[in-house]
């Protein structure tokens, strides 16, 4: 059963948001082998802490947020096709009484994912750039979670080398597919993507620094390699001409009212999303409305041509609007509220290499969501959700041993 449950966090870890089929298969699959704990689950769920219960009642409660707010709901077809996202939240937690009750840690499965996922990203991203470099490399899903992913995992392999005593021939296959990864996310040309990278920096430099737990060339060559990706390669000009349109973009919204672009239509789904909210302040309008909010106001000779999507490309905006001041509320309980609460439990304290796992996680996923919201995209959400409790359950039973290994001295 482990290597089944590690082969499933592996495969989504690789190719969760560039294959078809592939997260959802994983996701059920981890699903269907946590039934197989159902008799224990009561069991388990007694000897998790006041915090670890927090923890549990915050998936709960997203899910909840959802089941609320179909009381305004309008558009009833696409609300269950919807619904489907937030049930993930709850499925997700037999997964984690599961880990638990057997006692299964499973980060090295997703660091060997993260490390095979970058060159695998990077070929998917290379083969779309040589075929048609102005359109965002992607696979099967969505540019941006791609894009997502693979910065993601570079997050994750630097937490590796920031808290792993690792030989210098692992620490250079690690810092290669970091390096590939990198350049996937560049040519996904997901803007908000690359905004991760600077907190990965600033956590690398603060290690090596203050810390002195990375090897000073090895995070040199990483340095070096980066900028010389950014300089030497077409990837540099790539990041340059998206900046510079980002830039034209905020200038035409504010100065010309051009909602026609990327970053202008975002601008305006902004203030569309915060019109609808203070229309439904307590539960918002309902999952799957949004689209038909925007129609609406086509319909009266407003926004006339801006793209009609259900995302707003924000989760916390996203989350106002279809979800309501409750909705809000969970949303920020569940990435961000109980996941600090955890990484600064007690009970964690000396488990450095899950605290930064899980720090990267959050900090990731919470600022993927200023410009994308991931929370309606199936693949981003179990990825988020399966990574998220991989390294819950590994900090629970790491503190178990601890705690089991001290009452025995």
């Amino acid at each position: 059963m482990v290597f089944a449950i590690g082969m499933s966090v592996l495969l989504l870890a690789v190719m969760g948001t560039s294959v078809r089929h592939v997260s959802s298969t994983m996701f059920a699959v981890l699903f269907l082998l946590s039934l197989s704990t159902i008799r224990y689950w009561k069991k388990t769920y007694l000897t998790l802490s006041g915090v670890e219960k927090m923890f549990v009642a915050a998936l709960l409660l997203y899910t909840f947020s959802c089941a609320l707010s179909f009381y305004n709901v309008d558009d009833a077809r696409t609300y269950f096709k919807v619904l489907e996202r937030y049930l993930r939240f709850a499925m997700i937690i037999p997964v984690f009484f599961l880990l638990v009750n057997k006692r299964i840690s499973l980060l090295n499965y997703l660091y060997l994912g993260a490390i095979i996922s970058g060159p695998f990203l990077f070929i998917i991203a290379l083969q779309h750039y040589l075929a048609d470099s102005s359109v965002p490399a992607k696979g099967y899903y969505h540019h941006i979670i791609f894009g997502q992913l693979a910065m993601l995992n570079v997050g994750i392999m630097l937490s590796m080398l920031l808290t792993k005593n690792l030989k210098r021939e692992y620490q250079l296959i690690i810092s290669i597919s970091m390096l590939c990864g990198v350049a996937a996310a560049v040519l996904s040309q997901a803007r908000g993507v690359w905004l991760v990278l600077p907190v990965y920096l600033f956590i690398g430099i603060f290690y090596a620094v203050k810390e002195k737990r990375l090897d000073a060339k090895a995070f040199a060559f990483v340095i070096i390699a980066i900028v010389g990706l950014t300089l030497l390669t077409p990837v540099g000009e790539l990041i340059k001409q998206r900046t510079d349109e980002a830039i034209a973009e905020v200038n035409g919204y504010y100065n010309d009212d051009n909602y026609k672009s990327s970053v202008g239509g975002r601008l305006a789904m902004w203030k569309i999303a915060i019109d609808v909210w203070k229309q439904h302040p307590l539960l918002g309008s309902g999952p799957g409305d949004f689209d038909d909010e925007i129609i609406a106001l086509n319909n009266k000779g407003e926004y006339r041509g801006i793209a009609v999507h259900n995302s707003v490309h924000n989760i916390y905006l996203q989350s106002l609007a279809d979800l309501g001041i409750v909705g809000l509320a969970a949303l920020l309980f569940v990435i961000i509220i109980m996941p600090l609460r955890l990484l600064f439990y007690e009970e964690y304290k000396n488990e450095e290499e899950g605290r930064l796992v899980w720090f990267m996680i959050l900090t990731s996923y919470a600022i993927f969501g200023l410009s994308e919201s991931w929370t309606l995209r199936s693949p981003a959400i179990s990825v988020f959700l399966v990574y998220l409790t991989v390294v819950a359950a590994h900090l629970k039973i790491t503190a178990s041993k601890t705690r089991d290994d001290t009452g025995l001295r």
